[in-house]
């Protein structure tokens, strides 16, 4: 019988035992075959890798669960990894190691219980039994001749606590006889994470891998053409230098325990010739900077241990190491605040790096770390000049740099580069990985702070703006910046109103400035590039909307005339062909002024939408509240809005608010009721007992609308400040999705500027979030500080009222 036809067989048997209902996709439901797991034998790669990774997300998903498919696709995956003609042996054991580490971390995962019903991690009870007897199958990939998947094994084989005593005696044993330096640091790693579970042979792995981490250097390397065999024995010799690997063990087995060797050890390590050039077979690039970066990461909380690490890569002679050297000291200063004096002398040393590579990274730095990099903002400046900077990425890094400062000294340079590129060449990549080796570089970030300059950098802004001829442009943030810290923006706007070349762009600019009616003397100009009726969605600079013609202008003919009503003292019916929410926005435009059969449309509209049956309610209140808000501003009658707003929020919360809408007709019903005093008293305790059971729920986006609404409803600091401090414990910090913890801070700073004595219960969570060390925002990340000084700097305004 041919190799081919027992495989043939093997598989024919395992897939007569597999239970193949529970092998499916976990979000789709799609169903898995026996044909679908032979895609492990594929000869195109792609295809066995595809199949790879089905299988990893049929048993895993996001790998916080093992479900029903792990124990039935195993012997699959064990199959595939024994097989030397498999192309994904690699793949598979990684994926082998990935469900069982999920199997012993999911039953132990603290989850949150925020609703009622939610979900919690959990093990099919099917896959401890099937994992233990696959282990013991692996065991012979400990002896294969590619060394990738010797320490493949070595790793999944790691997850096997029933085995770990016995394991740790074999690992120990093959270390000492492995020719292969990661083959090698598996077989550490693999004792550490098998020291987490054993029982009669842990205290010996422990005091195997300390020897592993004290392990000096083995000196310089010996000249390969002049004493090779003196070379041969530093190589046999270098290849068991593992103490980066023997300290992330000690870590991993020792969770809680800080040993003061492991910075000391980890510096000396990444220091060596060889110990930081560690390849592992899934890097594609910069594998030295990697190692350094993972190396760094596995020292956790040791600040002093870290800082001394980052200090003597900076001052290395090797350019990589100094590379990772500005790496690790980006880290630490996006974590801790302490961190940026320490080590911002040593960051700005390397500004004037011989490898472009790293002058680039060190501007970077400074520039993340801001006003704080001030003192060196004249070194930075020699960079603005061909003679002091040829390389034009790190000039365009200098020149990011000094904008963040907030020195002046970059503005000419900005201004050309805005007449004749527009932009960076260096632009932000659009991902969302922010890592070091990630570019968010902002043109308009760059120019929004200089609005005393903004006399010279108008005329080129809008010419770029014009250009490009988009309504989204992003450079209109910078007019708005400009106008917000008290440019004088809006007149020179308006004077580019008589100039037809830069009418549109003008006109769109004065709108996002929300500058009101400023174009009176323009009406008749701008009425002619009013959209037709039947536009939509049209994204240049050429048109204006009914809407948007009205709020330049103050004229309200041309929204009046796509409800059928030209003459303004007239108010007939609303057309037909006018839709809802055509309807809905001019009523938002109009207001009051519209009259009656407006009115009467909207009231029918409102309650249509309110007599949605209990089966289709999910899909009636969000339409009912807008309904009811043109309404409201229509009439302003509350006896028209407040019985059917009532009833809206009394059917949501016997669904627990989740319906959409629930919240903002709650949040509707606060503002009608605060021109109607008999029910505001009632809707203020509706808002309050509301917002403190979304709070109970950490659903943060309901809770701060309702807690904004209840302070413009009833102006009491005892009512909101208990909610908003609240609010401050449970919402993610800046840079996540809104609202963040800056949102609560700044309502708190409005309540204490009109009651100072009343934020006072609030003092201990502000002063807990202004007096740490480590920064309460997400680390590893070029906006880390800056998002930290933001949340200080409204800290500080709260703390201050108080």
């Amino acid at each position: 019988m041919s190799a081919q036809d027992a495989r043939a067989q093997r598989l024919a048997r395992l897939a007569a035992q597999t239970d193949w209902s529970k092998v499916r996709d976990l979000y789709t439901g799609e169903q898995y075959g026996p044909d679908n797991l032979t895609g492990l034998w594929a000869t195109d790669r792609n295809t066995a890798d595809n199949t790879c990774s089905n299988l990893r997300f049929a048993a895993i998903g996001d790998g916080s669960s093992v479900s029903g498919a792990a124990a039935e696709v195993l012997p699959f995956l064990v199959e595939a990894a024994r097989d030397p003609d498999v192309t994904v042996r690699f793949e598979v054991l990684r994926t082998i190691a990935d469900i069982a580490g999920a199997g012993k971390t999911a039953p132990t995962a603290k989850v949150d219980r925020l609703l009622e019903g939610s979900w919690w991690p959990t093990v099919d009870g099917a896959w401890p039994a099937a994992w233990e007897r696959a282990a013991e199958e692996l065991l012979p990939l400990l002896d294969d001749g590619d060394h990738v998947i010797r320490g493949s094994a070595v790793l999944a084989l790691a997850q096997s606590a029933a085995h770990a005593d016995s394991l740790i005696a074999d690992f120990r044993a093959r270390f000492d006889a492995e020719p292969e330096l990661w083959p090698a640091g598996c077989f550490v790693r693999g004792v550490g994470e098998l020291a987490r579970h054993a029982t009669r042979r842990r205290e010996e792995a422990l005091a195997w891998l300390r020897h592993r981490m004290s392990v000096e250097g083995k000196g310089a390397e010996p000249d390969f053409d002049q004493d090779i065999d003196a070379w041969i024995a530093w190589d046999e010799e270098i290849r068991h230098d593992v103490r980066l690997q023997a300290v992330e063990a000690l870590c991993r087995a020792l969770p809680e325990h800080a040993d003061p060797l492991y910075a000391p050890v980890t510096t000396a390590a990444l220091l060596a010739s060889s110990a930081a050039t560690v390849h592992l077979p899934w890097q594609c690039v910069s594998p030295q900077v990697d190692v350094i970066a993972e190396a760094d990461r596995r020292l956790g909380a040791d600040l002093p241990g870290r800082l001394a690490l980052a200090h003597a890569l900076l001052r290395h002679d090797g350019y990589e190491k100094r590379a990772g050297g500005l790496g690790v000291a980006a880290t630490l200063m996006s974590r801790w605040r302490s961190a940026v004096p320490a080590l911002l002398p040593a960051v700005a040393g390397l500004v004037s790096d011989a490898r472009p590579e790293n002058r680039v990274f060190a501007l970077r730095v400074l520039a993340m770390c801001g006003a704080a990099a001030r003192p060196w903002a004249d070194v930075v400046a020699t960079h603005l000049t061909p003679v002091g900077e040829p390389d034009e990425l790190t000039w365009e890094h200098a020149l990011w740099a000094l904008s963040r400062m907030g020195d002046d000294r970059c503005v000419p340079p900005l201004t050309e580069l805005l007449r004749t590129r527009g932009d960076f060449a260096y632009r932000p990549t659009g991902s969302i990985d922010r890592r070091w080796n990630r570019s968010d570089l902002s043109f308009a970030e760059a120019l929004a702070p200089f609005a005393a300059h903004s006399d010279a950098l108008l005329a080129p802004l809008l010419a770029h703006i014009k250009r490009t001829a988009t309504r989204w442009h992003p450079y209109f943030s910078i007019l708005r910046q400009w106008h917000r810290d008290g440019a004088d923006v809006v007149p020179r706007l308006i004077e580019l109103l008589d100039d037809d070349e830069m009418l549109m762009v003008s006109a769109h600019a004065l709108l996002r400035l929300d500058s009101g009616a400023v174009a009176t003397a323009h009406r008749e100009r701008l009425r002619e590039r009013i959209d037709p009726p039947n536009a939509r969605h049209r994204n240049d600079l050429s048109h204006l909307s009914p809407y948007q013609y009205h709020a330049l202008t103050g004229d309200d003919g041309p929204v009046r005339a796509l409800l059928g009503s030209p003459d303004s003292s007239a108010s007939p019916e609303p057309t037909p062909q006018l839709t809802e929410p055509d309807l809905l926005r001019s009523c938002a435009a109009l207001g009051g002024s519209l009259g009656a059969p407006a009115a009467d449309r909207l009231r029918g509209m409102f309650h249509t939408a309110l007599s949605g049956t209990p089966e289709r309610w999910s899909d009636a209140p969000k339409g009912a509240v807008e309904c009811a808000r043109a309404l409201w501003r229509v009439t302003g009658d509350a006896d028209d809005v407040l019985p059917g707003l009532l009833k809206l929020t009394a059917r949501s919360a016997l669904a627990g608010y989740q319906t959409p809408g629930g919240v903002e007709a709650l949040e509707l019903l606060a503002e009608v009721a605060a021109t109607h005093p008999p029910v505001a008293q009632r809707v203020a305790r509706q808002l309050r007992a509301t917002a403190e059971e979304r709070i109970r729920h950490h659903n943060r986006f309901a809770a701060m609308t309702l807690v904004r609404s209840l302070w413009q409803l009833t102006s009491d600091p005892q009512q909101v400040v208990p909610l908003l401090t609240g609010l401050v414990r449970i919402c993610p910090p800046p840079g996540s999705t809104d609202p963040t913890v800056l949102a609560p801070v700044r309502l708190l700073a409005e309540v204490g500027a009109t009651d100072p004595a009343s934020v006072a219960p609030a003092a201990p969570a502000l002063h807990a979030l202004l007096d740490a060390d480590e920064r309460l925002v997400n680390h590893d990340d070029w906006h880390s500080v800056r998002r930290d000084e933001d949340l200080c700097a409204a800290v500080r305004v709260v703390l201050a009222t108080g």
